[in-house]
C-alpha cells in the first residue's frame, strides 16, 4: 500500500484499539466499584433489615422491604424469604444454582447464627454470607436475597457505564477523523488555493512549506505542482520579458521608417502605397505602445497615479467619444446611472483606457441597428460597471480566455473586425493593479451578446 494508505490504515486501527482497551478499562472499572459498592450495600441492607425485624417483627420488615424496593439509588434489591419460602412481597423468587440446591426452607433452616445483633437474644445475623439470614425473637428467620438493580438510565436510556463507552469511542473517533481528515484536505486547500493564485496571475505563488515537508504521496503531488508553477512562471516572464526586448528593439527601426515616409512625402511624386505604408507604421506602433503598457502593469502596479474621482464623470466623457464611433457602426450607446456620486480612488489615464477598450469592443462586435448598454451599479464596497452589446457572443469554455493578450476568438481570427487582441488584456490588468475584477459571460437567450463585467473597489474608511 501506499503511504497515505498506511496513514489512513493505521490511524483507523489504532482508534478502535484504543477504543477497545478504553472499553475494557472502563468497564473492568465500573465492575470493582459496582462489586465494592454491593458488598457495603448488603452488609447496611442486612444490618438495617434486622433492626426492623427486632422493632416490628415481620410487619416492620415488611415495611422495610417495601421502602427499600422504593430506593432507586441502591444497587441492590433485597428479596424477603421466609421459612414457608414466600416473600414477603410476594416478588417472584429466581432459582438460582443447580437443580440439586435446596431450597429456601431446607437453606433457612439448615444455617447457624452468626453475628449477635441488638442484645442477642432479639435478633441474630448471620454475617459474612452473600444471602444473610435473620433470626427474629420469635423463632423465625428470614433469608435475604440479592439481586442487581439495573443501572441508572441516561441518554436514550441506556446505562451509566454504556454511556460512558459511548462517549469515549465517540470522542476517540472525533478527534481521529477530525485529525485524519485535517491530514488529508489542508495540503489539497493548500494546492487549491496556490492553483487559484496562479490563474489569477499571480506567478510568485508557491505551496506552503508544511505540505512540501509531507512523506507521502500528497507531500510528492505538493512538490511536482511547486515545481510546475515555478516553471510555469519563469516561462511566461521568459514570454513577457522577450515581448518586452522586440518591443524596445522595435522602436527605433520604427522611428526611422518614420523619418523615411516623412521625407518621400516632401516630393511631389510621392506613390499611393506611401499612404499604406504609413497606415503600417501606425499600426505596429500602437501595438508596440499595447504591449508596453501591459508590461508596465504587471511588473509595477504600483506606478498608478491614483486620485479621488468620480467614476460617472470619466463614463460621461468615455459615452460622449463612444457616440461618434457608434454612428460609424450604425449602432447607439445606452448607459444608465442614478445621481449617486460614485468616488473611487483610480488612475484617471489607466482606468479610462480601460473601460474604452471595453466600450470599443463591444461597438466592434455588435450588430447594425442594435444598441451596446452601460449600466453603473454601485454598493458600499465597490462600483460594478456592466457593458454589454449584441453581437455573436463568445464560446463558453473561452470566456476567460478572452482577457490574455493576443488571444482572439477562433472565429474572428481573420481581423475583418480589426484590433490586436490587447484591448481586453489591458483593461483586465489596469483593474487587477486597482484591486479589483473583470468578467465575461453570454447574455442568455433569446437575446444574444456579450456582457463584461468591471468591479472597481471602493476605499475604505
Amino acid at each position: 500500500m501506499s503511504r497515505l494508505a498506511w496513514r489512513i490504515f493505521v490511524t483507523i486501527f489504532l482508534t478502535l484499539l484504543a477504543t477497545g482497551l478504553g472499553a475494557i478499562a472502563i468497564t473492568s472499572w465500573y465492575l470493582e466499584q459496582r462489586a465494592t459498592r454491593s458488598a457495603i450495600e448488603l452488609t447496611a441492607g442486612a444490618e438495617t433489615a434486622a433492626e426492623a425485624l427486632a422493632t416490628g417483627g415481620r410487619a416492620g420488615l415488611t415495611d422495610w422491604a417495601r421502602r427499600q424496593a422504593a430506593d432507586r439509588d441502591s444497587l441492590l434489591i433485597f428479596l424477603v424469604v421466609d421459612e414457608w419460602g414466600d416473600e414477603l412481597l410476594e416478588r417472584p423468587i429466581p432459582r438460582r444454582g443447580s437443580p440439586s440446591e435446596p431450597n429456601m426452607s431446607e437453606r433457612i433452616s439448615g444455617a447457624t447464627n452468626g453475628e449477635t445483633l441488638l442484645g442477642g437474644s432479639v435478633v441474630t445475623l448471620d454475617l459474612p454470607s452473600s444471602m444473610p439470614i435473620l433470626s427474629g425473637a420469635d423463632g423465625q428467620r428470614y433469608l435475604l436475597m440479592t439481586l442487581p438493580r439495573d443501572g441508572r438510565r441516561g441518554v436514550f436510556g441506556l446505562p451509566a457505564t454504556r454511556l460512558s463507552l459511548l462517549a469515549l469511542a465517540l470522542l476517540l473517533t472525533a478527534v481521529a477523523s477530525y485529525w485524519l481528515a485535517g491530514s488529508i484536505t489542508r495540503p489539497i486547500i493548500d494546492l487549491k488555493r496556490t492553483a487559484e493564485a496562479l490563474s489569477s496571475g499571480k506567478l510568485e505563488a508557491r505551496v506552503t512549506r508544511a505540505s512540501l515537508q509531507r512523506r507521502d504521496e500528497l507531500g510528492e503531488l505538493a512538490y511536482t505542482f511547486d515545481q510546475m508553477a515555478a516553471r510555469l512562471g519563469a516561462a511566461l516572464q521568459a514570454k513577457e520579458q522577450l515581448l518586452r526586448d522586440v518591443s524596445h528593439e522595435l522602436r527605433s527601426p520604427l522611428t526611422r521608417m518614420r523619418l523615411a515616409v516623412a521625407l518621400l512625402r516632401k516630393r511631389t511624386d510621392t506613390p499611393p502605397e506611401l499612404d499604406r505604408l504609413e497606415l503600417d507604421i501606425a499600426r505596429l506602433d500602437e501595438l508596440i505602445e499595447d504591449i508596453l503598457s501591459i508590461s508596465r502593469l504587471q511588473s509595477e502596479p504600483s506606478s498608478l497615479h491614483k486620485e479621488s474621482l468620480d467614476l460617472r464623470h470619466l463614463l460621461e466623457r468615455i459615452a460622449t467619444d463612444a457616440r461618434f464611433e457608434a454612428k460609424e457602426k450604425h449602432c447607439r450607446i445606452e448607459w444608465q446611472m442614478d445621481d449617486t456620486p460614485c468616488i473611487l480612488s483610480l488612475d484617471p489615464q489607466w482606468a479610462s483606457a480601460a473601460i474604452e477598450n471595453v466600450v470599443r469592443n463591444a461597438i466592434r462586435y455588435t450588430k447594425a441597428e442594435s444598441a451596446v448598454s452601460i449600466t453603473l451599479e454601485q454598493n458600499a464596497h465597490e462600483a460594478c460597471l456592466t457593458v454589454s452589446d449584441a453581437g455573436p457572443g463568445v464560446p463558453e469554455s473561452q470566456l476567460a480566455q478572452i482577457f490574455e493578450p493576443f488571444y482572439r476568438v477562433e472565429r474572428d481570427r481573420g481581423r475583418v473586425s480589426g484590433g490586436t487582441g490587447l484591448g481586453l488584456a489591458i483593461a483586465a490588468r489596469v483593474l487587477g493593479a486597482h484591486g479589483g475584477r473583470i468578467e465575461a459571460r453570454n447574455l442568455s437567450a433569446p437575446a444574444t451578446g456579450l456582457m463584461i463585467r468591471m468591479w472597481w473597489p471602493k476605499p475604505q474608511a
